[in-house]
């Protein structure tokens, strides 16, 4: 499952319908006792530009820049910069047992700044 990777030019990059992006946000971002929800921002939206597919909510205790699953209606040009969502922490109630960077298992945590393809493989079924 390996990606291809790239920067946005200056000038922007159009994306087009039927092909998966995978971006990343520029913001590095801690929740340590907030659940986390990316949303994406009206006028993403009213371009056409849905910024994920499932991963919505986060972790309490994802520390790291957050993956975007990027599709569009239409073509449209996107800049380096643009703001396209927003996030939206809930606290959290009571003892948080395990948080996210503290998992043996998180297959995501530290991630460096650029998309991570999926790791689905190192699921055990």
């Amino acid at each position: 499952n390996e990606i291809e990777t790239f920067e946005i030019p200056e000038d922007g990059f159009v994306l087009y319908p039927h092909i998966f992006y995978l971006g990343v946000t520029m913001e590095y971002t801690e929740t340590h006792a907030h659940v986390p929800f990316l949303e994406g921002k009206s006028s993403t939206g009213r371009l056409g530009i849905d910024i994920h597919a499932t991963a919505g909510k986060g972790d309490v205790g994802f520390c790291g820049n957050w993956t975007l699953e990027i599709s569009v209606k239409q073509p449209v040009k996107v800049y380096a910069g643009m703001p396209v969502g927003q996030l939206i922490y809930f606290p959290v109630d009571g003892e948080i047992e395990v948080k996210y960077n503290q998992k043996g298992n998180a297959k995501y945590s530290n991630q460096p700044n650029r998309p991570v393809e999926s790791m689905m493989w190192k699921n055990k079924f």
